[in-house]
């Protein structure tokens, strides 16, 4: 894993992607057939059983770049996509997301670098966003926003996560990522939200 500086530039160009404030802590059941991916430093979980992966990435670009990517497998949908990247800070990284900014603020920043980039076609506007606290005490940030690619809306969900090392003072910032079209993420929008409020990090 790459380190690196926590610069918010940085952190939007790891992202690269473009949100009802009461979305993280709706109350929704969990879809009939769900999955989840697990490792010792984060877990992904309540994912819909028609994502596929993990997608091995091997050496690739997006292999240095994601922790974990899962691919939407019904017929014509592989450019959805849920992904879990990983920034880490030996020294002088946030110790907090507050050091990285509030969620509104870190919100409209993503928006105006979306449509900064895209010259004010992407039209991006946000969704929403919320802030969570788990049982140990991590504290996570939800950004919910939409976008115009090539003609279509679509939606990009955010949970951001950061964790420290009390041994090392190291930092690592989690940024999971659903990407879907707008239509298809609001016909299953509790099944999507659902994924960002089950991650965890260690």
């Amino acid at each position: 894993r790459r380190e690196m500086a926590f610069a918010l530039v940085g952190f939007q160009q790891l992202l690269n992607i473009d949100a009802d404030a009461s979305f993280a802590t709706a109350s929704a059941p969990a879809p009939a057939s769900t999955f989840s991916v697990e490792t010792t430093a984060w877990t992904i979980a309540d994912v819909p059983a028609y994502y596929e992966g993990p997608i091995d990435l091997g050496t690739s670009a997006s292999g240095e770049k994601y922790e974990c990517l899962l691919r939407d497998g019904r017929f014509g949908m592989a450019g959805q996509t849920i992904a879990l990247a990983a920034q880490t800070a030996t020294s002088g990284g946030p110790r907090a997301l507050k050091d990285i900014g509030d969620v509104d603020a870190i919100a409209e920043r993503l928006v105006q670098g979306e449509n900064a980039k895209s010259r004010g076609n992407a039209a991006a506007v946000v969704r929403g966003t919320s802030t969570r606290v788990d049982a140990s005490g991590v504290e996570y940030y939800g950004v919910e926003y939409e976008k115009t690619v090539l003609g279509a809306r679509r939606v990009v969900a955010l949970t951001l996560a950061l964790t420290l090392d009390a041994t090392t003072g190291a930092s690592t910032l989690y940024t999971l990522t659903i990407e879907q079209r707008a239509k298809d993420f609001d016909d299953d929008i509790e099944a999507m939200r659902g994924v960002g409020r089950a991650f965890r990090v260690a």
